[in-house]
């Protein structure tokens, strides 16, 4: 259930924002973040260095699978995986609860409006 919840959001911020709003860059979404989880500067730091990373390989894995959706499927959510450990091992289980509420409820208002 929470990989399902982390690849929503990732494909929330990547693709539905990206239709309506050019997409967030990196240190856009992570001051976001570090805004609504109350991170301290370490976790900022480190999740900037994810999101940036996550930004590229995804950016890749787009471009490499334009005509494969189901090998992009594959990757993305492989992707997606790697970056919930790494949020994991970055934020406290309460940021990462945080997180997940305002995600919910995001796609909750998106899904309805």
């Amino acid at each position: 259930m929470n990989s399902a919840f982390f690849l929503l959001a990732l494909s929330l911020a990547t693709t539905s924002k990206a239709q309506t709003l050019p997409p967030q860059t990196p240190v856009e979404l992570t001051r976001e973040m570090s805004a609504r989880l109350q991170l301290n500067e370490g976790q900022f730091v480190k999740l900037l260095t994810l999101n940036r990373t996550r930004q590229t390989r995804q950016h890749e894995i787009e471009q490499s699978t334009r005509n494969d959706a189901s090998a992009r499927s594959s990757q993305l959510a492989e992707l997606q995986a790697q970056y919930e450990q790494e949020c994991g091992r970055i934020m406290s289980p309460s940021q990462l609860s945080q997180l997940q509420q305002d995600e919910n409820q995001d796609t909750s208002s998106d899904g309805n409006g």
